[in-house]
């Protein structure tokens, strides 16, 4: 009867009192310092880093959505980059991608106008600058995102554009910087972002597209058969509103994975490659509110990859490490930035050999510069993967 009495008392006290709180979790400490900042056009958006006048160092260019133009910065190596220079466009633009399309040696630049739902091609001059082609590419109605890839295996980059009715176009690529007429994809919902990768190991290069609004929400595989065509997946449970989508390989088995980020739900969501061509989600995640991009590297060079999310409406750029299991630490590392964080690149802009962050602050007309501060290597406890012959 003692014993029973001690067990009410018990239960009273965390009744009245509530349960113990758990214990803090260790305060990660902020592995990019904010180094630099370039003025751009009107509402700096999407946001990509390549080589583009092969001289080994990193350069980026940026969307313009409010200026109707695109702003190129040739970097200098030390992370800092020449003044812009600025290209005009069709109207909104609102993704861009480089690849060399007229095969002459130099990355060239596809950017995709919303409103004029056109695309344009700026052909390399090898001078430090770009020159429109004559062809306009009208890839259909309402055109949201785009990626470049070669997908017929003829060496000539393509292009593949997600609509907003249930559809991803693809544009063949000629090698002389034209482009052949769209081809049209049916897919299960409304597309949003789109990556490219060989999922499955067959040396073709598939394609994993978003799907968002109110229909069938995930992601769907377009599987290449390697001239062009592709068998569609079923959809894969991928975020309930994902808007982006980024390749990662979470578990460091050779396959890439995939993480969407849903903005509004302030989700992000892991999709385990199954090598089968399957995919299982994980439990959604939270890294910030409102993710807008996501990008993934190896941040702390411990061989793991992690994530960097802008969240836009928290003016902050939110680092999750990887732990090797396919989960990433909680609670993210915070670095704040200008307001209203859009698009990033990732790369090693000041070539120390770690790998640096550029982001789009939309309200200020800015790129942030964020390098990679040179510290012991912060993530705690990571998950070892066990190797196994094969």
């Amino acid at each position: 009867m003692k014993k029973f009495h001690i067990l009410v008392s018990l239960l009273l006290v965390f009744v009245l009192f509530g349960c113990p709180p758990p214990k803090a979790r260790r305060k990660m400490p902020r592995i990019f310092a904010l180094t630099n900042t370039l003025e751009t056009g009107r509402e700096p958006s999407f946001l990509i880093t390549d080589d583009f006048n092969r001289d080994n160092i990193l350069d980026l260019v940026v969307a313009n959505s409010g200026g109707h133009s695109f702003s190129f910065y040739k970097g200098i190596g030390d992370g800092t980059f020449n003044e812009q220079l600025v290209y005009n466009t069709g109207r909104d633009p609102i993704c861009l991608v480089s690849g060399d399309f007229n095969k002459d040696g130099y990355k060239d630049i596809a950017e995709l106008n919303y409103a004029d739902q056109t695309i344009q091609i700026f052909l390399n001059t090898r001078l430090g600058s770009f020159k429109r082609a004559k062809q306009i590419l009208k890839p259909g109605k309402i055109p949201i995102n785009m990626i470049s890839g070669d997908f017929n295996n003829d060496g000539n980059p393509d292009l593949a554009v997600t609509m907003r009715y249930f559809q991803v176009v693809i544009i063949l690529g000629k090698g002389n910087g034209f482009f052949k007429e769209p081809v049209t994809i049916d897919v299960n919902g409304q597309p949003t972002g789109i990556v490219i990768g060989d999922y499955n190991h067959d040396k073709n290069i598939d394609v994993a597209v978003g799907l968002a609004g109110s229909g069938n929400t995930g992601v769907q595989i377009l599987w290449g058969k390697g001239d062009g065509e592709f068998e569609t997946s079923k959809v894969f449970k991928g975020g309930k509103q994902p808007l982006t989508v980024v390749n990662i390989d979470v578990n460091n088995d050779g396959f890439l994975d995939i993480v969407t980020s849903s903005n509004s739900l302030h989700a992000l969501t892991t999709l385990i490659n199954n090598k089968d061509k399957t995919f299982s989600s994980l439990r959604d995640f939270a890294s910030g509110n409102f993710p807008k991009f996501v990008v993934a590297a190896d941040f702390t060079g411990d061989g793991l990859e992690d994530i960097a999310v802008s969240n836009s409406t928290d003016d902050l750029i939110s680092v999750s490490l990887g732990k090797g299991d396919g989960t990433f630490t909680y609670p993210p590392i915070f670095h704040p930035v200008d307001q209203h964080p859009q698009g990033m690149a990732v790369g090693d802009f000041n070539g120390d050999g770690l790998i640096d962050i550029a982001t789009s602050c939309r309200d200020k007309n800015l790129i942030d510069i964020l390098t990679k501060k040179n510290m012991i290597n912060p993530k705690p406890n990571p998950v070892k993967k066990e190797t196994t012959g094969t």
